[in-house]
């Protein structure tokens, strides 16, 4: 025992001294070679065969190059969390969790939610109930039976890993003043025989342990003393302490797991003019080096962030292309093979000199670092904020386009059931039919077999779809269900908006009243939205870049007198947007260039002394009521509800008509205002009486009423 710890004191020298002598590959050598997962799944972690589990056709899988095990059908709805060295695996189904193992199926949980997020090669499973008003209770389940893990005083701990000796990571909150309920202070956590041990942080209030190896080695992220600056760290038993294991160059870092050897992974801002911008990352004994420089065959992918590594060196990543237009889960193997975890120690050492020579390669380039919204009918009036805001020019067809010559629409009714919510660049519509559904055209798939009750606001490029399920932010897609609400702390949840990349926005509830937060969810990274000073805050609409439009409460606000304001969100930073003259203004949508679109209201009261509140864009750093600048009618109500790339409009306003008031569809384009219902032809008796949202082809989604019904259409140019 002497002689085994006086050799792990001395092994980060020893490691050091090894990857200094190292022989190193020629400079353009790759380190790595990458294999591309199916495009259906959705990967969470690998054991030591290199064998990934996650979500498939409907359930949980688990991939191997040769072969995918789906459990769709004997599990339907399910979602594969982890996996152990026999190819065991855990998660969660519904509301419960599972374990599969040698062909045979255990389900279990507590109510109302249970959460199984990790297991060890002993059959031991570690995870978290989830309860009501935000309280959680991590827990150890063996052998049908469990064993709670304790808080350092809050509400709440959560399990996020386990090791061979039954040793557990994750974190757990601290009794505070009840300020802190959107974000609570919790420290990262390891547990042994039921007790858990607070590890501090590096300065903040917060800090989370996401994984911990056999030798109790413990990795995870914290928050820094200044409130902005986040790090990954690594928790050594010799030397009882957090060591900062630093970025890519940016203020923020997290570390998502570590193997056998000391070997950390997890993702880093490399520090980019806009802000945020994730590569993953690997750190050993020589540092921390950005794996896209260690990856051959990279083409246009970037490698986002790094879910796991295990002792044979193979490491679980998230890659995207094109501009974060598509994300993919992939598998690093390296060209070199390690040894087997028995030798750990020398694969310590090699992964140094692998580090040494990445870190070397990168001074001796020359070349820098590369550098739908949705809405629930009226429950979440919200927009985003942050960055620069650019104007984004109207193609000249539809800036000069003649009154005489504008394009028209022709209408398609979707199925009667449907009730739309966003459409994307395609022109399929989300929405709901009692059911998360989508329509793409010319058939209605929902997921009512898989998730009877849920609703879907939000649609991507790739047709997954945001929103929500037993009370929690899912996202819904060819892979199944994936509940994202394992990281927000609150007692429900809903998923608004999805981008390309599958960046997510949406909101949060804790217990009763107005207290309710936005939140954004972008390669595992969560994102609390904070308030204007008041008492909630609301995520309506993601774009490209991760900025997000919304509503939040400004100090005051109250039910009998609202007080709140459009806003965009980006990197911990919000922009209050103001308003047309008066109190309010809520944002609906945001497109790529940082356009936002909405209501405000003007500081006029229309005839019986309510405000009057127009639709706005607000672009380039000021807001703008359309009607004015489009010469549409006098207005004593109207919203923005939708824009698209070009810069073209969608909502709805009151219109006077021989029977009085009445809402119409409206279309604002290349500086003019129209009636949609002047450039559609519909049915005898029926009108376009809102529209809700635009994609970059113009197809608008609206909802057309008719003397009995109203039904939702698709809006298509005519050529």
């Amino acid at each position: 025992m002497f002689l085994r710890k006086t050799f792990l004191k001395i092994l980060p020298q020893l490691m050091f001294a090894l990857a200094c002598v190292a022989p190193l590959p020629a400079l353009a050598d790759p380190l790595y070679r990458m294999t591309l997962l199916p495009q259906d799944f959705t990967a969470a972690a690998l054991n030591r065969a290199g064998l990934v589990v996650g979500s498939a056709q409907g359930g949980a899988a688990i991939w191997s190059p040769t072969a995918t095990t789906y459990l769709g059908a004997l599990l339907p709805g399910s979602q594969g969390l982890a996996i152990n060295g026999n190819g065991a695996i855990t998660g969660i189904a519904g509301d419960g969790a599972f374990i599969y193992a040698d062909g045979a199926l255990t389900t279990f949980g507590l109510p109302p939610s249970t959460w199984a997020t990790a297991i060890n090669d002993a059959g031991q499973v570690a995870g978290f109930t989830s309860q009501a008003f935000g309280i959680r209770q991590a827990f150890i389940y063996a052998d049908g039976s469990y064993t709670d893990l304790p808080s350092f005083g809050g509400d709440i701990s959560v399990a996020n890993a386990i090791n061979a000796g039954g040793q557990v990571a994750g974190y757990a909150s601290v009794a505070a003043g009840g300020d802190d309920w959107p974000d609570p202070q919790r420290y990262a956590a390891l547990y042994r025989d039921g007790q858990g041990r607070n590890l501090g942080s590096l300065g903040g209030p917060i800090s989370e342990a996401n994984d911990v190896n056999d030798n109790g080695f413990v990795t995870g992220w914290s928050l820094l003393a200044d409130g902005v600056g986040e790090r990954p760290f690594l928790f050594s038993p010799l030397v009882d302490g957090l060591r900062d294991l630093g970025t890519l160059g940016g203020v923020v870092a997290r570390a998502n797991a570590l193997n056998n050897a000391g070997a950390v992974v997890g993702l880093s801002d490399i520090g980019g003019a806009d802000g945020f911008e994730y590569h993953a990352f690997i750190y050993g004994a020589g540092g921390m080096a950005d794996l896209n420089d260690l990856v051959g065959g990279l083409g246009e992918w970037r490698l986002t962030s790094a879910a796991d590594i295990n002792d044979a060196g193979q490491i679980l990543a998230e890659a995207c292309r094109n501009g974060l237009d598509e994300c993919r889960a992939v598998r690093l193997d390296l060209l070199t093979p390690v040894p087997e975890p028995g030798a750990w120690v020398l694969m310590a050492a090699g992964l140094a000199a692998l580090l040494w020579h990445a870190r070397r390669r990168a001074r001796c380039a020359a070349a820098p670092l590369p550098a739908g919204r949705g809405a629930p009918a009226a429950a979440a009036l919200a927009m985003l904020a942050s960055g620069a805001l650019l104007a984004v020019p109207l193609p000249a067809a539809a800036a000069g386009q003649a009154a005489g010559d504008e394009p028209r629409f022709r209408v398609t009714f979707l199925p009667p059931a449907l009730i739309g919510s966003a459409i994307n660049s395609q022109g399929w519509v989300a929405g709901y039919n009692g059911s998360a559904a989508v329509w793409d055209g010319s058939t209605l798939r929902d997921y009512v077999a898989l998730a009877p009750g849920s609703a879907a606001y939000g649609i991507n490029r790739q047709g997954q779809l945001a929103g929500v399920h037993l009370d929690a932010a899912h996202v819904f897609s060819d892979a199944g269900l994936r509940n994202v609400g394992r990281q927000i702390l609150q007692g429900a949840s809903y998923a608004i908006a999805i981008n390309d990349s599958g960046g997510l926005a949406g909101g949060s509830y804790f217990g009763v009243g107005e207290r309710s937060r936005g939140f954004v969810l972008i390669s595992g990274v969560l994102r609390m939205i904070p308030s204007l000073g008041g008492d909630w805050s609301s995520a309506a609409a993601i774009n490209r870049s991760g900025q997000v439009a919304g509503t939040a409460a400004r100090e005051g606000d109250a039910i009998p007198e609202p007080f709140r304001r459009a806003f965009i969100f980006r990197d911990k930073t919000i922009r209050d947007l103001g308003t047309l003259g008066g109190r309010n203004s809520n944002a609906n949508d945001i497109n790529d260039g940082g356009q936002v679109v909405g209501g405000a209201e003007t500081g006029a009261l229309d005839e019986f002394d309510n405000p009057i509140q127009r639709p706005f864009l607000y672009s380039g750093g000021a807001m703008r009521d359309l009607s004015v600048l489009g010469g549409g009618p006098y207005l004593a109500y109207g919203v923005a509800n939708g824009l698209n790339n070009q810069g073209t409009v969608v909502g709805d306003f009151v219109a006077e008509t021989p029977d009085g008031p009445a809402s119409r569809a409206f279309l604002y384009e290349g500086g003019r205002w129209r009636d949609l219902n002047e450039l559609t032809t519909l049915p005898a008796g029926w009108v376009l009486t809102w529209a809700r949202d635009i994609n970059d082809a113009r197809q608008v989604l609206a909802q057309a009423c008719g003397p009995q019904s109203c039904l939702y259409v698709r809006l298509d140019p005519e050529p």
